[in-house]
């Protein structure tokens, strides 16, 4: 055997064992396409299976995208045979048209999934190497993203109730050549790996080598720069999830944390705990944040202002009503039939606003017996009425003013900002107007000035608002 294959076999298999991927007891499912990377992966595991002794398995994905796929399939199936290995065939029948990389991908991992669970393998091994880690890291960063995005390819990963390994990312292209001269190993190139019209397949021609010119040690360095980003990132979120756990509070529609504690952090700090408690409610909303939503997070936490809100797609909002940060998500739009225009409201009669809302206006002797479950709420206040007068209910609109006191006239918008009512309480109101469009109640807050009674000739009524809580929040 040559000697330089030899160590190389020896630095896998020490490597292995120190790492415990590599064990009597263990399942291992390796991914061998055909090429020389897979292959060298492949004989270096066969080896280890004879000094150590593990169940070693083969899987083979036929992507259908090359005329010789087939017969690259084949003669793999003949390898394993002929050297006593279960061999796992795969095909893609429907190769994608468009984003080939990404769908080929997403069918290969979810093959090797099925696989592993349902032939009990606890391991499956992939062939990337330190070329491949050079590439990733310089493709992210082109990219951009968040930190843990930088680390590139992790040596170690949960996977299928068990785990990915990718025991090659300390080896070269150069050196995986090497070894399958040195050891007349069999392989397939393929030519789709030198058109340059792939990203990576320029980075892997054009920029690597350069690297590697200008420093031998530059794959090292990846790696090394690979294993400080996610030791960052381990140690960032484990001391931000400590906060999280520490203080968010899940409502029955919506999350919540103090606006204190985001007050309290520094700039920086707020980059990081916001990027990690995306993550973290991940499971709740299926959100994957934006870094470009991260910078309107941090620009609108610099503001002073106490109320404000950004989408951040799928309906999920989060918003800041004061002292409280939320993390909701939006309802629906119901269509109404009183939405866009105002709607008459007759005396004794009730309207319903939608399905969690009723409004009118009754004499003392004509009340609703309107009964309340533990969510509801009932907004109500007197109204004096001269014989002619009409009013009707409407949703706010900009530049609407009530008269609170017999001096005081003020913009619904300033008595929002003044009681501060939170973004969602305002969309949600409404209003009492007359012909001229003067406001009699904001409803369900206040009433205006107007309402109170003063002459004798008028007819008394009492406003009735119904409303559910979990439809229209908590008023305060």
């Amino acid at each position: 055997m040559d000697r330089r294959a030899s160590q190389f076999k020896q630095a896998f298999i020490k490597r292995g064992l120190r790492r415990g991927y590599l064990s009597e007891h263990a399942k291992i499912l390796v991914a061998v396409s055909g090429g020389v990377d897979s292959m060298v992966l492949l004989d270096c595991l066969m080896t280890a299976q004879k000094q150590i002794g593990f169940r070693l398995g083969v899987v083979h994905i036929d992507h259908r995208l090359r005329s010789v796929s087939a017969d690259e399939a084949a003669y793999l199936a003949d390898f394993c045979d002929k050297n006593n290995l279960t061999f796992h065939l795969k095909v893609w029948e429907n190769p994608a048209e468009q984003g080939i990389e990404t769908a080929a991908r997403a069918f290969r991992y979810e093959k090797f999934d099925e696989i592993v669970r349902h032939d009990h393998y606890d391991t499956l091994m992939t062939a990337h190497h330190g070329d491949d880690q050079m590439e990733t890291i310089l493709m992210k960063i082109i990219r951009g993203g968040q930190l843990g995005t930088y680390a590139g390819i992790k040596e170690t990963q949960p996977f299928a109730g068990g785990r990915l390994i990718r025991p090659l990312l300390s080896f070269s292209k150069e050196q995986l050549y090497a070894y399958a001269e040195a050891e007349d190993l069999p392989f397939f190139e393929d030519h789709t790996n030198q058109e340059l019209t792939v990203q990576r397949n320029r980075l892997r021609h054009l920029v690597v080598p350069q690297l590697k010119k200008e420093n031998t040690q530059a794959m090292a360095h990846f790696q090394k720069f690979s294993q400080q980003i996610q030791w960052a990132e381990q140690f960032i979120r484990k001391n931000t999830h400590q906060m999280i756990t520490e203080h968010l509070t899940y409502g029955e529609e919506r999350l919540s944390i103090p606006w204190t504690v985001i007050e309290s952090l520094e700039s920086f700090e707020r980059y990081f705990f916001f990027y990690t408690f995306f993550d973290y409610v991940f499971p709740v909303t299926k959100v994957t944040i934006k870094e470009k939503q991260i910078d309107t997070l941090l620009q609108q936490c610099e503001q002073a202002a106490g109320q404000w809100q950004i989408d951040l797609g799928k309906r999920w909002v989060i918003e800041r009503s004061y002292e409280v940060l939320y993390l909701y998500k939006r309802k629906k739009e119901r269509s109404t039939n009183h939405q866009d225009t105002p709607l008459e409201i007759i005396p004794n009669q009730s309207i319903q606003l939608g399905e969690s809302e009723w409004l009118g206006i009754y004499t003392p002797d004509q009340l609703p017996d309107w009964k309340l479950d533990e969510t509801g709420e009932i907004f109500t206040h007197d109204l004096w009425l001269s014989a002619e007068q009409s009013l009707w209910v409407d949703r706010r609109k900009p530049g609407d003013r009530i008269q609170l006191t017999e001096t005081l006239n003020k913009k619904v918008s300033r008595y929002f900002i003044d009681k501060k009512i939170s973004v969602a309480q305002r969309k949600n109101s409404w209003v009492i107007i007359d012909e001229g469009r003067n406001l009699w109640s904001l409803v369900p807050f206040v009433h205006s000035y107007l309402s109170i009674g003063v002459e004798t000739d008028k007819i008394h009524y009492i406003l009735l608002y119904k409303y559910q809580k979990e439809a229209i929040g908590r008023r305060t």
